[in-house]
């Protein structure tokens, strides 16, 4: 139980993503997690199959076809097939060895002793691209977990908050802002500089995305379905009425063959089994299905939805400048600033981690590190801002000026 408690609070929701990745990596891996134990109790406490033995099987004997028939596949043979009612008949056996065979390689069911650990990887992999994206901003140098608790923690006393917020602001922006008059020196912007912890964002999407659909063809390989809409064929059974004796789907009964050796001789045995273990895994896997459907449209609709957001500068300055006008309305009457700010002085991870904090922390915060970036950015370069670029004697004092501010 433990083991379960210590799971479920590592993959505890953090402020370092959006919804749709909470979905992914914290509600689907709780879901599947908790599922993988039930199952992994039921196993244990239950009794996920018992067979039908005749009256001459003794105890142990009975004990080790059992064990033998949870352990190796069993196969489904419907009521409807009277070949099933003389599988068990030795005077038929040879007579019935061919469809036997044919049943066995078509109706296999080689999956509920592994139900356990199917979920346990599939929730593995639903975690998987959150350690990723947390490995790659770690390794950028932005803790972005810590920088938007830090956010939330800035609701103390208004000394103490505009300190924090200062300290916010001149870390997610140093980046960039450090290098803003060698920018102007040089007459060239370096468009891909400062993105690193987006594009390690927009790779865990992608990473989100692909395992999302991964999953369909896992559950269709180790549940060994014929279609990837199984769960839609499922659902319209049950809504019909049409019950695993008819179907096949999950069924609760299967047939188990096994052989013997008795000095030269073979002896082949077949017992009718019950998988009371398969009422649950129908459950689980068809509400599983339907899950993935919706994470599916969901996911890709979310990442698509995120690549526009960071197309380019037009939809960052969309976004920036609501805030900066608030801040500083004579703005309005001066895009060039407004272009400027967005452009140079922002780096597109400083975009992106204020959209993060947006979502996570609501626009008072937002609202305080744009005021000190503006204040920064109006520090660093005063207007004219359409004057072409400085002459490099021209820009040391401001340069040796902005680099002390940044530094204290």
């Amino acid at each position: 139980m433990n083991v379960i408690q210590n799971l479920l609070s590592a993959v505890s929701p953090q402020p370092d993503g959006d919804f749709v990745d909470k979905l992914n990596y914290c509600a689907t891996t709780i879901g599947l997690v908790l599922s993988s134990a039930f199952i992994t109790g039921w196993s244990f406490v239950g009794s996920p199959i018992d067979c039908w033995f005749p009256a001459y099987y003794k105890g142990w004997w009975a004990e080790y076809a059992l064990d033998y028939c949870y352990v190796q596949n069993t196969f489904f043979v419907p009521f409807s097939e009277d070949k099933a009612e003389r599988s068990y008949n030795w005077e038929h056996l040879i007579a019935d060895k061919q469809n036997t065979t044919s049943l066995k390689q078509t109706n296999q069911i080689g999956y509920y002793q592994w139900v356990p650990f199917i979920l346990a990887l599939q929730a593995i992999l639903f975690y998987f691209p959150v350690v990723i994206w947390r490995l790659f901003y770690g390794m950028a140098g932005q803790n972005v977990t810590s920088l938007c608790n830090t956010c939330t923690a800035t609701e103390g006393n208004e000394e103490s908050r505009k300190s924090t917020i200062s300290t916010i602001a001149g870390f997610i922006s140093q980046k960039r802002n450090r290098n803003l008059v060698v920018k102007q020196l040089s007459g060239f912007q370096n468009r891909a500089n400062g993105s690193a912890v987006l594009t390690s964002y927009l790779f865990m999407k992608i990473l989100f995305l692909i395992n999302v659909l991964l999953q369909f063809f896992l559950l269709k390989r180790m549940l060994g379905v014929d279609s990837y809409f199984w769960g839609a064929e499922v659902t319209a059974d049950l809504w019909a009425g049409n019950e695993w004796p008819e179907t096949g789907n999950f069924p609760r009964v299967t047939m188990c063959e096994y052989e013997v050796r008795n000095l030269d001789n073979i002896h082949k045995h077949s017992v009718q089994c019950v998988l009371m273990i398969n009422m649950f895994n129908e459950k689980i896997f068809v509400a599983l299905w339907w899950w993935l459907c919706f994470l599916a449209v969901v996911t890709l609709s979310n990442t698509f939805y995120w690549f526009w957001r960071v197309s380019g500068t037009s939809v960052s300055k969309n976004f920036i400048r609501p805030y900066v006008e608030d801040i500083d309305p004579k703005v309005k009457n001066n895009r060039g600033k407004l272009q400027q700010f967005v452009s140079e002085f922002l780096s597109p991870d400083t975009v992106f981690l204020l959209r993060l904090i947006e979502l996570n922390n609501g626009k008072t915060p937002v609202v305080e590190l744009i005021r000190d970036m503006w204040r920064r950015f109006n520090t660093a370069v005063p207007p004219p801002y359409s004057a072409p670029p400085l002459l490099v004697k021209d820009a040391a004092p401001l340069l040796k000026n902005f680099q002390d501010e940044t530094e204290m």
